[in-house]
């Protein structure tokens, strides 16, 4: 494999948390009067569908079981999330479920949740001291041997990559993997967020223009979002010679396949990991003492145009 690697673009960060408050006051703090309990979200971003859909499982969840849920958007900003997680400890939630960031790099919002004896799950952030649960949604390998087998081991890659996400991180250290006993050259370009759409079209605008049509090109992004961002660019363009690969199995990205425009996606069940967190944080509040770290795994399915009518009769709730 050569790997050569473009200027990382800055990424956009908000200083202002919008908090969006459901089945509580305001004021509320802890488990309410009722007894029943309060499940702080703290969501990546508002935009990034796919990561949404796990933290709405869990918000499903809970409010059948009666808990009272607080959500906060931390818009692609790990010190936005930070302070959310000391604040919903302040406020004495009786536990917090954040989505993408690493762990490691929440640590200071972490250690107040863990002073405060409030457990904190986080899906696709990885495990660490204060956080018993997570889930493992990188699950990157399947679409790089895919991506290699497709590009027959030669030609051009362009890799969007967004570093700052644990599951991205994963992803690409899978594509790097795979591509490493290749002659595939690969270009890697960071995407921002919020903006991962526009980000991920400039981006693959400017590297198709300077890779005409004749040889093995192809665009793999670490999520769908950059991915039909790269569709768009090269429908554009009306280069229809480079295949484009993402991860996650958002109805966009679905809808995309179909249509011809997106090579394949690689679905992975989200929701039904937030449902488990949610389980796992019951099992949790009844024995805190007796639980054992746990990174729960997802089931997967590559998407092409040879499955994907199959697949959205099975899962209508992503047809776009």
């Amino acid at each position: 494999m050569k790997r050569r690697t473009t200027a990382v673009m800055a990424l956009a960060v908000s200083s202002t948390l919008t908090t969006v408050l459901a089945g509580c006051d305001a004021g509320a703090s802890g488990t309410s009067g009722d007894g029943a309990k309060t499940i702080g979200l703290i969501r990546f971003s508002g935009s990034d569908v796919y990561a949404n859909s796990a933290l709405d499982a869990i918000a499903e969840y809970g409010k059948k079981e009666g808990w009272k849920i607080t959500e906060v958007d931390a818009n692609g900003s790990v010190d936005s999330a930070n302070t959310a997680l000391t604040n919903l400890a302040t406020r004495g939630v009786d536990a917090i479920a954040v989505s993408v960031f690493p762990t490691a790099a929440l640590a200071s919002g972490v250690a107040s949740a863990q002073a405060a004896g409030i457990p904190v799950a986080n899906w696709g952030g990885g495990l660490g001291p204060g956080v018993p649960i997570a889930a493992d949604v990188s699950v990157g390998g399947p679409m790089a041997d895919r991506v290699v087998t497709d590009l027959k081991g030669t030609g051009s890659l362009l890799a969007l990559g967004y570093r700052p996400g644990l599951p991205c991180q994963r992803r690409e250290a899978a594509l790097d993997s795979a591509l490493k006993k290749t002659d595939i050259t690969a270009d890697s370009q960071q995407i921002t967020i919020p903006g991962q759409i526009e980000s991920a079209d400039k981006a693959t605008q400017a590297w198709v223009q300077a890779h005409p049509k004749g040889g093995d090109l192809a665009v793999w992004a670490c999520f769908d979002d950059p991915a039909t961002g790269a569709a768009a660019a090269l429908r554009q363009l009306g280069r229809t010679d480079v295949k484009t690969y993402g991860l996650n199995g958002t109805a966009e990205a679905l809808s995309l396949v179909k249509a011809g425009r997106l090579t394949a996606t690689q679905w992975i069940d989200g929701p039904s990991q937030g449902r488990e967190i949610a389980r796992l944080l019951k099992k949790y509040w009844a024995a805190p003492d007796d639980f054992k770290q746990v990174e729960i795994d997802g089931d997967y399915q590559i998407i092409d145009k040879t499955n994907v009518d199959a697949f959205l009769a099975d899962h209508p709730e992503l047809r776009k």
